[in-house]
């Protein structure tokens, strides 16, 4: 018998630090005239002596929108593994625990409080005094129908001066703005065990004992989001969003079993059967299943055949299934607007039937406010996979590998965050009449007609089908045979995408995104790397291609090139060099270049697939103690 212990305790923290650009109103500042303390004579003439006048204005004075962030990462694992004898037959065991927790505490400075800054603008001059406050301090400024505008500390209110940079005293300042905190935190907490074997002390195949493994693992998953009072009030410009808090827990056990039914036989080298079964119960989704059966057959020794197919799970997380409902903002374009209402041909009359005027003009150029949250009656997400290959690795050739493989994979049931657009279109996209469901998240204004607000949240809705090839080549080998010292590497790896399609909404499999050749979806991708290796010193050349892609929709009714400034971002080819050195057991460094060319994508575009920022160098240390 043996028995090995493992403890590892790891801990981290980072700080991080953002800039955004400073708090602004865009049209929603009024200026009273014929009041404001700080308009000069001349300004005031100009703006007609009377009346309100609307600012916008970047509020530089008040300093960026930073935000400073401090993560923390500990975990923590612990446990046993070892074997024990049954018979001729070795058993391997495992028991472990594990616990993790990530932490982020967020301060978010200079955020501006509008209706603060709404009572400090509107200031007069104090006959007494002959200085600048704010009317909702000056009792004889004052109407009868006035309504003091500040949200915070409101008699404590501060003249604010919004003309020029930097006009305003300190305490004005502080007054209008404010630093609000997040803290965020994720826990993770887990204990399994395993067992592994198999029958030759019992029986055994023709092709062998028969493997076998079975084990057990609990898991509770918990994370909380606390944000201050002041931005739960909704005081501030950012959305006035509540405590969040979920948790759930899952049991698992799982067997797996490999059937060696040939082996060492003319033209079956290898006939192996795999099967696997996961059984899971979630505590918020209920029980599921998982479950793969798998193949080898290797007629001779160089060439070998594989194939696997099967159905895999997974389940909400805490975010989809218990975010509490949330306000927030969303650019929505009304599908019933003159400009939008003929872009599906049930529009017209759902429109109609909303009792939308033909001709109907939105006022959407504004965001609208929203209510999203999670869905604590999500189910799992469902999918099945099949998976067929061939491996070569000619004996004649040490060294040298191909593989060949296809993939289909199909998800059902998969959990989207519906967006506000999409709950606007559905509602008047369906066949046969409004559609009662999304309808019913849609307020209209009832004398516009406008869009006021969009109720979301996350549902079961959609599905993927996607397929492709990937082939990989190796071929490693020592360059004494060549007169010189080391050893290469060569890899060589090329996908190419057959099929990759989305259902938003699978109930209507008519409305089908086609992503094959667009923008992060390519038809082709391929690298190649050769890493030159020298006792201690590694050396890597690696090449990177994606092919031409289309910036815009290729789904049946989507858009055309002409839509777009750039329809296309032609392929691109970078590469990369690195250099790697262990100088001791504790010491390694690593230098490199990356996009040694400088190679960027033509036209525009963020997505994160290609190198967006150029070429660059780079070098580091790694010490361990």
């Amino acid at each position: 018998r043996r028995q090995r212990p493992v403890c590892i305790r790891d801990s981290t923290r980072a700080g991080i630090q953002q800039q955004f650009q400073p708090s602004f109103r865009f049209g929603s500042i009024d200026i009273n005239v014929a009041d404001n303390a700080f308009l000069s004579d001349e300004a005031r003439a100009e703006l007609g002596g009377t009346g309100t006048a609307s600012m916008a204005k970047f509020f530089g004075e008040l300093g960026n929108r930073s935000a400073k962030n401090t993560r923390e990462l500990f975990r923590f694992v612990g446990g046993f593994d070892g074997y024990f004898s049954l018979g001729d037959t070795d058993v391997d065991y495992e028991l472990f625990y594990v616990y993790g927790e990530t932490s982020n505490n967020r301060v978010s400075e200079n955020d501006l409080i509008p209706g603060n800054l709404a009572a400090g603008i509107d200031s007069v001059i104090d006959p007494d005094t002959g200085k600048a406050v704010c009317r909702s301090q000056l009792e004889s400024a004052q109407g009868d129908d006035y309504t003091d505008p500040a949200t915070v500390d409101a008699g404590s209110c501060v003249a604010y001066n919004p003309f020029g940079f930097a006009q305003s005293s300190p305490e004005a300042l502080d007054w209008v703005s404010a630093d609000v905190t997040r803290k965020d935190v994720i826990k993770q907490e887990v204990i399994g065990g395993s067992l592994a074997g198999d029958t030759g002390a019992f029986f055994e195949l023709p092709g062998g004992a028969v493997g076998i493994a079975a084990g057990f693992e609990y898991r509770t998953e918990s994370s909380s989001t606390i944000t201050d009072e002041l931005t739960k009030s909704g005081a501030t410009t950012n959305s006035a969003t509540p405590d969040e808090f979920g948790e759930y827990d899952v049991t698992e056990m799982f067997v797996e079993v490999s059937l060696p039914l040939l082996s060492g036989k003319f033209l079956a080298e290898e006939l192996t059967l795999d099967g696997a079964y996961r059984y899971s119960d979630y505590s918020h989704a209920g029980s599921v299943d998982a479950w793969k059966v798998g193949m080898v057959y290797a007629p001779i020794e160089d060439l070998r055949f594989r194939g696997t197919y099967g159905a895999a799970v997974r389940a909400p997380n805490i975010s989809e299934a218990f975010s509490p409902t949330s306000p927030g903002f969303a650019r929505v374009s009304d599908p019933c607007d003159a400009d939008n209402i003929f872009d599906d041909p049930d529009r017209v009359s759902n429109c109609a039937a909303l009792g939308i005027p033909v001709g109907f003009e939105a006022n959407d150029n504004v965001s609208i406010d929203t209510l999203s949250g999670g869905n604590d009656a999500l189910t799992p997400e469902e999918s099945t996979s099949l998976t067929i290959g061939t491996v070569w690795t000619p004996s004649y050739l040490e060294g040298f590998s191909v593989t060949l493989d296809f993939y289909d994979i199909e998800i059902e049931d998969a959990i989207i965050e519906v967006k506000a657009q999409d709950i606007a279109d559905n509602c008047v996209d369906a066949t046969g009449g409004p559609d009662a469901v999304y309808c019913g998240a849609v307020d209209r204004d009832p004398t516009s007609g406008d869009i006021d607000l969009v109720r979301s949240g996350f549902l079961n809705a959609s599905a993927y089908n996607t397929s492709g090839i990937d082939v990989e080549m190796r071929y490693n080998f020592a360059l004494d045979s060549l007169g010189a010292p080391g050893e290469l590497y060569l890899k060589l790896f090329v996908n190419k995408l057959l099929e990759l399609e989305q259902f938003e909404f699978q109930d209507r499999p008519d409305e089908i995104n086609v992503e094959v050749g667009e923008t992060g979806d390519p038809e082709w991708q391929a690298s190649i790397s050769a890493t030159y290796r020298l006792d201690d010193l590694s050396v890597t050349w690696q090449s990177r291609y994606i092919d031409r892609v289309v910036t815009y929709d290729v789904s049946p009714g989507g858009d055309i090139a002409e839509d777009q400034e750039f329809g296309y971002i032609p392929s691109v080819t970078t590469h990369d060099l690195s250099f790697n050195y262990i100088v001791s057991e504790n010491v390694k460094v690593n230098a490199g270049l990356r996009n040694i060319f400088d190679k960027l994508p033509k036209g525009w575009t963020n997505n994160a697939m290609y190198d967006l920022v150029g070429r660059r160098a780079y070098a580091g240390v790694t010490v361990n103690f």
